[in-house]
């Protein structure tokens, strides 16, 4: 099957943040991506969190999601979206999940004889979920009940198992981008035989590493600087 994928747009209307990222611009990059989505007949349309920034306002981030996924579903191509750490800043879970149209927290999905698993890591070390103005982006943590879904959902599989999640289980990227339990995680997907995929975010500057036989994709942001990132992938 083929996947179309992006990560990071940080889609909000301020021109530059952070020196290098130029979100405004995002919403023609998504434009563009899914167009070649759909010309490329992906069966599948992922946005690896961070879809939007926080904005000046919740009004200008809620006009901002609302406008990309309008954007993204033009495309026809079947979409899901996890929630990134910026997501947070002004969604709850059950907010951004009735926006995009995905099903909120933890979840699974079969579809071209695989089954995508996706995991929400947007929870401090006290087990709280990010909200705004309420959380570390370098504390992220997945909880028991996550981690117990993800030995279900793989171990009750026929299908082959994708993981997908925003922060990062990849042990050989920057450690303040990696998940603090991604130990736990790893061993779970490891020892399953059943995951040779793991899909991320988060980390701006993306990744490719394969680590005891299973690779780790993370995809480069779309949001920094002009030129646009995106990748259409045949698994």
């Amino acid at each position: 099957m083929k996947l179309g994928l992006f990560a990071d747009p940080h889609y909000c209307l301020s021109e530059v943040l952070c020196k290098t990222r130029r979100p405004s611009l995002s919403l023609d990059k998504i434009t563009e991506a899914v167009g070649v989505f759909a010309r490329e007949k992906c069966d599948l349309c992922l946005c690896l969190g961070d879809l939007t920034d926080k904005g000046e306002l919740k009004e200008e981030a809620t006009g901002c999601l609302l406008r990309a996924v309008e954007e993204i579903k033009k495309s026809g191509v079947l979409f899901r979206a996890i929630m990134g750490n910026h997501d947070c800043c002004r969604f709850t879970p059950e907010e951004f999940a009735l926006l995009t149209g995905s099903p909120t927290c933890h979840s699974f999905l079969d579809i071209g004889g695989f089954r995508f698993v996706f995991l929400d890591a947007n929870y401090r070390s006290d087990l709280v979920h990010f909200s705004a103005g309420e959380f570390d982006w370098k504390d992220s943590n997945l909880p028991p009940d996550q981690l117990s879904f993800l030995a279900r959902a793989i171990d009750y599989s026929l299908l082959p198992c994708v993981c997908v999640v925003h922060e990062v289980l990849d042990p050989l990227v920057r450690p303040d981008h990696v998940i603090k339990n991604a130990e736990e995680a790893r061993r779970i997907i490891e020892e399953s035989g059943k995951v040779k995929l793991v899909l991320q975010g988060h980390y701006h500057k993306g990744a490719d590493h394969t680590v005891n036989g299973i690779r780790y994709l993370t995809l480069p942001a779309m949001c920094e600087g002009t030129e646009n990132r995106y990748k259409v992938l045949e698994i």
